[in-house]
Formats: C-alpha cells, structure tokens, sequence
C-alpha cells in the first residue's frame, strides 16, 4: 500500500479558529479520497513547529521506508515569524525571525535530504496566503499597535515577508528536485480568498480546510511521483 507522512505545522495539521467556542480546534482531514485510492496516510504535523522542530520530530518517527513512501513537507508560516511581544517593547530594535531564512533553507534541504535516505520520495508544499490585516490585529492583541506597526514600516510587510518564505520552500523543492504541492495559488486565485481565511488572519477557514483537502488529494492523485 502506498503511504503518505506529512510533517508540516498547523496548516496541515488541520488547525482552524473556532469563534463560537472562542479557542483553536482540529478542522480534521480525513483524506477519503485518497485512502479510497489505496494510500495510506499518517499525520505528523505539530502546532506551532518550525523546520528545525520537524526535523526533529522526523528523526524520531521516519524509520527506513520502502519505495511507496511519500513524505510530504510544508514549513515555513512559524519560521518566518517572529516576537511580537519584544518588537511591542523596543520599536527601534533589531530582531531575527524564529529561523533565519538562510537557516531555513538550509534545514529544509538537510530535511530532504534526510527522509530520502530512509527511502522515500519527498514532495514540497508553499505556504497558504495570510491577511496581514487580521494577523496584526490577532497578534498585537495585548501588545502595542502601534508600535509593532512603527517597526514593520506598513502592515502588508507582514504578508511579503511570509511570501518570500514560501518563494524559500519553492526554491528548496526545485534545488531538490522535488514536486512542489502548490497550495498557496489555489488560495490567491480563488474569488473569495479572505472567506478562506480565519479570523486570525494566519489559520484556514471551515472553508479554507476543505480547499486545502481538496487541492492536497488532486495533486497527490494527478502526480505520477507521488501515487
């Protein structure tokens, strides 16, 4: 049987913002279509990893595969992000993200790397698209506004700066020769695009999850590498 082991962070994990309990909670993939198809599917994705934490999560899960392994990788919206509870405090002060972007790229390929050694074949996903209005709101809950908006220059730099970590993860996958699951296009093309997104402005909507499942099955499915 074909299997697939996703390792990513709260995206593929399937994490939404429930309003009416007011608290996260699993949107829960259930994969019919593929399990259907005779793949196998096992979810090691973690709320809140960065790419240094699924590595580590990996080291200790992915034992030797045979060839109808398929690890699937997405990282990236945790690395790319960053204090915001110190940038509140010291506007005029330099701070790193929680993975540096040459850090990440270079994790990423090590991660690559990695999985192919236990025998699988290994697939990229980019990021979903966030809306840097309500990720600000969401984040400077607490915190000073206005001082976490003095610091980024304009409010949109929030979501160039976590595009320019997917454009990382889409280089990952084309120096590894990997097959790229393009997530983030489904999202920035679709015609109700912020419906998509929650009201944290980072998570997936009901409506986003099911896009994602959707997108996530014909990819695997129309890929002659992964099935």
């Amino acid at each position: 049987m074909k299997k697939i082991k996703i390792y990513g962070d709260s995206i593929l994990k399937g994490v939404m913002f429930n309003e009416e309990l007011n608290r996260y909670k699993l949107f829960g993939y259930r994969f019919n279509e593929l399990a259907e198809n005779g793949i196998e599917v096992e979810n090691n994705c973690k709320m809140g990893a960065t790419i240094e934490q699924g590595f580590e999560i990996m080291k200790d899960t992915l034992g030797d595969c045979d060839k109808d392994t398929v690890v699937i990788l997405e990282y990236g919206g945790n690395d790319c992000n960053y204090n915001w509870s110190e940038v509140s405090n010291n506007p005029k002060g330099e701070f790193l993200p929680n993975t540096t972007a040459e850090k990440f790229q270079e994790v990423y390929l090590k991660m690559i790397d990695y999985a192919r050694q236990k025998g699988a074949t290994v697939a990229v996903c980019n990021l979903v698209p966030i809306d840097s209005e309500r990720f600000m709101n969401w984040v400077s809950k607490g915190l000073n506004f206005d001082n976490i908006l003095n610091w980024l220059g304009d409010i949109n730099r929030i979501a160039r700066w976590q595009e320019y970590y997917s454009h990382i993860a889409e280089r990952v996958a084309n120096l590894a020769k990997c097959p790229i699951l393009d997530l983030r296009s489904n999202f920035l093309c679709h015609h109700s695009m912020l419906n998509m997104i929650g009201v944290d402005g980072m998570h997936p909507s009901p409506e986003g999850h099911t896009l994602i499942k959707e997108v996530f099955q014909k990819n695997i499915l129309s890929t002659p590498e992964l099935v």
